[in-house]
This record gives structure tokens, C-alpha cells and sequence, in this order.
């Protein structure tokens, strides 16, 4: 017998299995008592105030998780406003669906002035409208989770039929693939998995476990699977967050957190008006046919709701058994990553001969996003040619668009990308996760004598201190060693970089606008300084009679105390 299924009958025809509006199926955490508890998609929108955050199985499935909970935002407040009232020049049909584009003559005035005063009221009463649960209810009949003409994320059989693809059937995946706790395929089995195998025991997955990890796999897929579509040759999808430095804004609790992140206006290359795609509003046959012709999304709900593959689940699976899915690569749009992406890191192409002129930036697992803080939250800056060498996150600059109502608000800058097999299969092996707090006010501080310059010039240092200085200290004792290893140095670069990681966090979550910044500044150096003689000292300590009685280099001898009392005056020459 299937457990927890719900069937809904008309005559004797069945809609659905599983309803994602009425199943407990998204764990969330509860503020005050900070119990895990599981909630419908209505639930959840009706009471993310009372939630902490998402609790799903990876941080990499709530990134996912949050981006369907954002697009269904973006979808209803592109169109109504606080009170349920469509904004200017909005048309819609029955099913809440815009008909058209805004008209021009409403973009520049009165539609942005009623998304931005919606922005406004949904921060102010700290609660989401009714308007939310009212469109879902509208579509309620393509959120299910199995269904036969609108299952969600998924494809009907016919459009996966064996005519339809290029070499025979659909590559038939189980749910041990799909479930990153274990990410294991019948070729490369998991040697520390939470499920032994007995029964295929790792393949079983509740409903609510499945609807996660499907979600998350259109998202982060790799390219284990092979199926493609009869159609011209072209290079599969990996996932659309597969290949960011994903970055989003955390909140004291969800609703925060979700509204920090619902961009409105999103006027970034001009898309505003535009209307918004989410995949459950559009046929799976609709949505494969505008994939294989390359289409790129133009609207941030089509953008959230992305598929990397076309998966086809059977209506009657018994989710006491292994699960199976159907699936099918769709192919990687030409523009893999399109501009109006507002949640990643961003790096500036200096290869001419390619297209694009950014490219998304990993985060790297053994760098801590402070790190990056100038790829974060300088202001674009041009070449010398008026093109643009930096480029923000949309995310942080629409941020700073709203410091009137945050005020001196304590952000949580989030930091998700995932690591991967370097091979033709890309294979998952790992996510990479990291955060930074910083007041609204002080991120908000961009002029050149302001906060967030005066911080990026305390990263380089930093770099300076630790990659240059220190790094070469390291050096000379190698040198003094005849120490030809390779790791060595970047061992104890990384692990100086690591003791400065919750010292910097702390410091830059402790900074407030009006602060002296000298009087700041002075304290974070003095604990850079700090940290960088106590490690130097360390490898002073652990000397030998070898290390003290050096070599000699053009006429001087170097040794172990030659080199540090280098290390120290260049370093009070570079710190003070």
C-alpha cells in the first residue's frame, strides 16, 4: 500500500497524487522552540514569520527550495500588489496569468512606483497577503506530484517515448542517484552511505524526500545520465545553480529572508514587465520544445524553475519500493548562464574570443567568501574603453536600492556552490557553503572614503599579509630546508587563511556606519598582525639545529632567525 497519497477523483478519472498545496512535504525550523517540522507550500507562505529558515537534507536543496519559493513571489507581485489589485497596466486572464508585456507607458512611472511600494508593504507588515494563497489555489491542479497532464517539474511518457530521443530509451535513474546524501549511481557506489543496500534500500524515498531531490537535480544534475532528444547534436545541461557562486540574503526568519531576495523592480539589462514563466504555469511539450530551441529566459520565474532534465515518473510508483525515474538531458542554453542571473558571483572574461563578457565564480572550499568581498559589493568600475570590468550581484546592488527601510538591518550574505568530478561526468563530490553578516548601513557605504571600500583595501591586505608576506617566509624556509615539496607552502598559507576566518566574520558583523573607522581599522590589523607572528613564531619554535645553522646565499648565511626577523620588519613596514 503507498502511504500519505492523496487521490483526487473526477468521475472516475484521476487528477493527482501527492497535492505540493496540502502535503506536509518542506522542512522548515521553528523559531523559539527550534523544532524541525514539515509544511504545505500554502503553509509555508502563510505563516514564514514563524519559521526560522528552510531544513532540508543539504544546503545546496534549500538553495534550490528557495528559488521555487521566490519564483512563486515573483510571479504573483509582478502582477498584484500588497492588496490583491493588479498593478498598472497588468492584464490578466482567469488563471491570474499576465496576458502581455507592460506596456511602455506604464514601465518607467506607475508600475515601478506600485512594484516598489509593494516591496515596501510586504517589508512593513512582516506577514505575506492572502493574494499568495489565492493564485496557488487558481493553479492547484498542476501541483501535483504525479499526475498525468500536469506532474510538477516532470514530463508526461509520450514526450520521452523511444521515437522522440536519439539512441533507443530514456536513461533510467534510480533514487540513490538523485539523493545527495548518498550520490551514488550503479557504477560508483558510496563508501560511507546513511542506507546499506539491502533491498535497494538506498533507492527508497518517501514522497516528500522525492519531490525534494527532483527539485534539487533540475538544479544541480551533473552529466552521469545520457539520453538526449532526436534532434541536432548539443551539449547537455548540468543544472542551472550547477555552475554558480550562488549568492542570497539571509534573514532573522523566512519571510525575511524570502523578501530580502524578492527583487521588485528588477530592471537589471532593462527586464521589467516582462512577464513571469514559471514552469507549473506552461505545458511540459511547450517547455521542452522552447529548450531545444535554445530560448533564454527573460523573467526570474522562468530563470528559478529551470529544468536540466526531462523526468518522467510513473503515476502508480510505490514509494515503499526503489525509485525509478525516466530521464532525459535537455541541452545547456548557448547563454549557460543568462545575464539577468541575480544570485551569483561574477568574474570578468578576459578571452575575447568568447561571447559573454562575465562568468560566474565558484566558491572555492578552501576559501572563505570573505575573500571575495570586493567580487560582493564593489560598485562596477570601467576600463579605460567604457566597458564594465566588475559586475555585482544584482542581488546586493537591489539591496542597497532598500537601505531606506532596512536601515541599520543585520544581513546574512549566503554563499552555495558545490564541487565536482573533473571528468566528462561531472559528478557532484561536495557542496561548499560559507556566510557573512554585515549591516545594511555599512554595505550600503560605497563612497570612496566609505565602509565597503575601506574593507575591500583590508581584504587585500590581508591577502597581502598572508599569500605575500607570510607566503614568502614560508619560502625562505623551505629554501633553508632544501624543502622541494609543493604543498607545503599552501598548507600553511591555507591554515593561516583559516585562523582568520570567524576573527575577520566577527569584526565585520561588529562594524555600524558610524563607527570610527580608524579607530575599526586598527583593530582588525592588530589581530592580523597577531595571528600572523603567532604562526610564524610556531614554526620558529619547532626549529632544529639544521634550521638554526641555515646556508649560506650570495655571501650571507640564511637561518631560521635570519628569515623571521625579515618576516617581522616587513611586515611592520606593511601593518604598523
Amino acid at each position: 500500500m503507498m502511504k500519505n497519497l492523496a487521490y483526487f477523483m473526477k468521475g472516475c478519472e484521476i487528477l493527482g497524487k501527492y497535492n505540493l498545496l496540502n502535503e506536509s512535504w518542506i522542512p522548515v525550523i521553528e523559531n523559539g522552540s527550534l523544532k524541525n517540522k514539515k509544511v504545505s507550500l500554502i503553509e509555508i507562505f502563510e505563516n514564514a514569520e514563524k519559521y526560522k529558515g528552510l531544513a532540508g537534507d543539504t544546503k545546496t536543496q534549500d538553495f534550490a527550495m528557495t528559488r521555487l519559493l521566490l519564483a512563486v513571489l515573483q510571479t504573483v507581485f509582478s502582477r498584484f500588489d500588497y492588496d490583491g489589485r493588479p498593478h498598472p497596466g497588468i492584464v490578466l486572464d482567469e488563471k491570474f496569468r499576465q496576458v502581455e508585456d507592460v506596456d511602455e507607458d506604464y514601465l518607467d512611472e506607475e508600475y515601478k512606483d506600485s512594484l516598489e511600494e509593494t516591496w515596501k508593504k510586504l517589508w512593513e507588515s512582516k506577514k505575506f497577503p492572502k493574494i499568495i494563497s489565492d493564485y496557488l489555489r487558481i493553479w492547484e491542479d498542476h501541483f501535483y506530484f504525479l499526475d498525468d497532464k500536469y506532474p510538477f517539474y516532470q514530463v508526461r511518457k509520450d514526450e520521452i517515448s523511444d521515437d522522440k530521443l536519439k539512441k533507443g530509451e530514456a536513461t533510467e535513474v534510480l533514487g540513490k542517484t538523485i539523493n545527495r546524501t548518498i550520490s551514488e549511481s550503479n557504477n560508483k557506489v558510496a563508501l560511507f552511505s546513511p542506507k546499506n543496500d539491502f533491498i535497494l534500500n538506498k533507492s527508497i524515498l518517501t514522497e516528500d524526500q522525492a519531490l525534494r531531490w527532483i527539485i534539487t537535480y533540475q538544479n544541480y544534475s551533473a552529466l552521469t545520465d545520457k539520453a538526449v532528444f532526436d534532434t541536432e547534436k548539443y551539449t547537455g545541461d548540468v543544472g542551472w545553480l550547477f555552475q554558480l557562486g550562488g549568492i542570497y540574503l539571509k534573514g532573522g526568519n523566512l519571510f525575511e529572508t524570502l523578501i530580502l531576495n524578492v527583487i521588485l523592480p528588477f530592471i537589471e539589462n532593462e527586464h521589467i514587465g516582462f512577464i513571469e514563466k514559471p514552469c507549473w504555469e506552461y505545458d511540459s511539450k511547450k517547455i521542452i520544445v522552447e529548450r531545444l530551441l535554445n530560448k533564454i529566459p527573460n523573467n526570474l520565474a522562468e530563470l528559478y524553475t529551470n529544468w536540466a532534465r526531462a523526468i518522467y515518473i510513473d503515476l502508480n510508483t510505490n514509494f515503499d519500493e526503489a525509485l525509478n525515474l525516466k530521464v532525459v538531458v535537455l541541452p545547456k542554453n548557448k547563454d549557460s548562464v543568462p545575464r539577468i542571473e541575480p544570485m551569483t558571483l561574477w568574474a570578468l572574461n578576459e578571452k575575447k574570443s568568447k561571447k559573454a563578457d562575465f562568468f560566474p565564480v565558484k566558491l572555492k572550499s578552501n576559501e572563505s567568501l570573505w575573500r571575495s568581498f570586493g567580487l560582493l559589493t564593489i560598485p562596477e568600475e570601467y576600463a579605460k574603453n567604457n566597458e564594465i570590468k566588475r559586475k555585482l550581484p544584482y542581488i546586493i546592488k537591489y539591496i542597497r536600492d532598500k537601505q531606506k527601510f532596512l536601515g541599520n538591518y543585520s544581513i546574512n550574505i549566503e554563499g552555495i556552490s558545490i564541487e565536482h568530478t573533473r571528468d566528462a561526468s561531472s559528478i557532484i563530490i561536495d557542496e561548499i557553503f560559507d556566510s557573512l553578516a554585515i549591516k545594511e548601513e555599512v554595505l550600503t557605504d560605497i563612497d570612496k572614503e566609505g565602509w565597503v571600500p575601506l574593507i575591500d583595501s583590508e581584504v587585500n591586505l590581508a591577502k597581502k599579509v598572508v599569500g605575500g608576506i607570510y607566503g614568502y617566509f614560508i619560502s625562505d624556509l623551505m629554501t633553508v630546508r632544501n624543502d622541494k615539496s609543493k604543498d607545503f607552502k599552501k598548507q600553511k598559507v591555507e591554515e593561516l587563511y583559516y585562523k582568520l576566518n570567524e576573527p575577520f566574520k566577527d569584526w565585520l558583523a561588529s562594524i555600524n556606519k558610524e563607527d570610527e573607522k580608524n579607530k575599526k581599522i586598527r583593530e582588525w590589523r592588530i589581530t592580523l598582525k597577531s595571528l600572523a607572528i603567532n604562526d610564524a613564531r610556531e614554526m620558529v619554535s619547532q626549529a632544529n639545529t639544521r634550521d638554526y645553522r641555515g646556508i649560506e646565499k650570495d655571501g650571507k648565511i640564511i637561518n631560521i632567525a635570519t628569515i623571521y626577523n625579515k618576516f617581522i620588519n616587513i611586515l611592520n613596514k606593511t601593518i604598523g
